[in-house]
């Protein structure tokens, strides 16, 4: 299988706040293309619904978007604030993320496993939210 080819991940999202931690599982596809590296899986939450996520790696940074019953679009590039937004059926959020720290911890050509963390502040509606210390594990999913 070549390099440039989808193929079947296992991720794990790690996040610390405030408010605790936790660690969520998925399967998914990684799409790695010439510039940037695209990690894709679904998301089901009882109290959100479900959407499909994007994370998209580049040399700018790293990119959320969501798009189902949540929908949403966050950007994270390190030592700058920058402006996104966050959808469901209640209604849609502004957000605005001030990227502390970003980091690939891996091969440099996205060669699998690697891990990317993140450090941000949350700000919604132009009011401080939270502070979020988080980390994304893919590794292949070698199961048939």
């Amino acid at each position: 299988m070549g390099e440039s080819e989808p193929r079947r991940v296992r991720i794990e999202l790690h996040s610390k706040q405030d408010g605790g931690s936790g660690v969520l599982a998925y399967k998914g596809m990684l799409y790695p293309r010439k510039n940037a590296i695209y990690i894709k899986y679904a998301e089901e939450d009882e109290g959100r619904g479900r959407c499909s996520v994007t994370f998209k790696w580049d040399s700018e940074g790293l990119t959320l978007l969501r798009h189902g019953e949540v929908q949403g679009e966050q950007s994270f590039r390190p030592g700058r604030r920058t402006t996104g937004w966050h959808s469901t059926a209640a209604g849609r959020l502004w957000l605005e993320t001030e990227t502390s720290a970003l980091k690939w911890n891996g091969d440099a050509s996205g060669r699998l496993p690697f891990e990317i963390e993140w450090q941000y502040e949350l700000w919604v509606n132009e009011q401080s939210a939270d502070r979020f210390d988080l980390k994304l594990r893919v590794w292949e999913d070698k199961e048939e």
